[in-house]
């Protein structure tokens, strides 16, 4: 197991008030910090977890915060998703891009098992795991 930093937050799309991060603010996971201010503009969490890899961290601490807070967080401070350079750094993008999904989702009328479904009708297309020479 590493130690990955994890930084999440929301991206105030669409815009929460206050009470709706009350919990998470009170009480957000072990080794973490809460702030409205996160990149000096929105509320989310930054700290460190013990995971397998940086995708596995920030599942297991998105995962917490939801079941626990029921906050989605949906945003893990990328801004171009379409760099590819490197293990770490393509787990993040991955984590990213799955949250906004997942986020999304909602606003258009589609559920998990929407998402899930999706993902498993494109199983027979993956690249096995751990090949780096995706785009």
């Amino acid at each position: 197991m590493t130690e990955y930093t994890v930084e999440l937050i929301h991206d105030k799309w669409p815009k929460r008030e206050p009470s709706y991060f009350a919990s998470l603010a009170a009480d957000p996971p072990d080794g973490f910090e809460f702030s409205f201010r996160t990149w000096d503009h929105y509320p989310g969490i930054t700290g460190t977890r013990e995971a397998p890899t940086v995708f596995h961290a920030i599942a297991e601490v998105a995962g917490e915060v939801a079941r626990k807070h029921g906050v989605l967080l949906n945003d893990t401070g990328v801004e171009k998703v379409h760099e590819w350079i490197h293990g770490e750094w393509n787990q993040q993008i991955t984590a990213h891009l799955l949250l906004m999904a997942a986020h999304r989702a909602t606003y258009c009328g589609l559920g998990l098992d929407d998402l899930i479904g999706l993902l498993r009708s494109l199983e027979p297309a993956f690249a096995p795991a751990g090949e780096e020479d995706a785009p």
